[in-house]
């Protein structure tokens, strides 16, 4: 009898080995199938990726194949003082184009809601197309878009050039600001600028290098000038700097230094190079004025 018993738990025993052997068996294949359902998914994501960037490339080829302009490119921008308008003359070059083929340049600001306006294109020897827009100054810094209209045959087409261009980037006298070391102050009811520099540099699609004279650093105060002093040369080409710059401020007060300085044509451009605001004694935070303020012109 005892055998028998002792048989039966022998058995019982190794059938719940075999089980558990089973189970352990069970759990690897689901692992592993987990795994392979897990590589499979991101190859589909890898492949679906690889698609998607096919499609793209061949719908962005489709889109330029069905384009008419080939090139284009600014030539020069110059402000204008009669117009208080910038003169951005550009140049497009066509892929086809026959002797009646009319072309005219658009520019829209801020989607047509600050302004638009638009110029002939003349030319048209080998395809390319030359015009001036005329863009205004007089409402500060201003964001815009180019487009062109093709006519041919009686027909007409339009398209955008790409990009979203800045008045402000495209004024031919420009100024990096060079304070590294510029620190400021503000201690008995004055604040002060410490090591003042700035420096200026001409776009590559200007007209010209445009000689400047008149270079001052100047010390706003709640967007009035409160001091201002003559800019010294320095070691390098249109490279300027002051040693300081000092006006009585109270708590509150936004403090802007700023470089000013006139071209050959008497334009003035005023460039922001750092603002403050006077928090407390011994107590200054920098800001950030809004960028459609700068840099100012002034026409007088």
């Amino acid at each position: 009898m005892d055998g028998k018993k002792d048989r039966i738990q022998s058995l019982t025993l190794l059938l719940c080995v075999v089980l558990l052997g089973l189970n352990f068996w069970q759990l690897r294949q689901i692992s592993d199938l987990r795994n392979q359902l897990g590589s499979v998914e991101s190859n589909l994501q890898m492949e679906t990726r690889r698609l998607d960037e096919r499609v793209q490339a061949v719908q962005r080829t489709g889109m330029e194949a069905d384009k008419l302009v080939q090139d284009w490119d600014i030539i020069s921008a110059e402000p204008d003082r009669a117009s208080r308008s910038l003169r951005v003359e550009a140049s497009v070059s066509l892929k086809e184009w026959r002797e009646d083929t009319a072309a005219e340049l658009l520019w829209t600001g801020d989607g047509g809601t600050v302004g638009e306006g638009s110029a002939p294109l003349s030319g048209g020897g080998k395809g390319t197309f030359t015009g001036v827009l005329e863009i205004p100054l007089d409402r500060g810094r201003l964001e815009f878009a180019l487009d062109i209209l093709i006519g041919d045959g009686g027909s007409q087409r339009r398209e955008n050039l790409g990009g979203v261009y800045d008045t402000g980037e495209l004024l031919p006298v420009q100024c990096t600001y060079q304070g590294g070391r510029t620190q400021a102050e503000y201690l008995k009811g004055a604040f002060t600028v410490y090591e003042c520099g700035a420096e200026l540099y001409t776009k590559n699609y200007a007209a010209r290098t445009l000689e400047t004279e008149g270079q001052v650093f100047r010390l706003r105060r709640n967007g009035e000038i409160a001091a201002e002093q003559a800019a010294e040369p320095g070691d390098r080409l249109d490279e300027y700097s002051c040693g300081k710059l000092s006006a009585a401020a109270e708590p509150g007060d936004r403090m802007a230094l700023t470089f000013f300085c006139r071209d050959e044509n008497g334009l003035g451009y005023e460039f922001l190079l750092h603002d403050w605001v006077a928090v407390a004694e011994r107590d200054v935070a920098p800001v950030n004025s809004e960028w459609e303020d700068w840099p100012r012109l002034t026409w007088d």
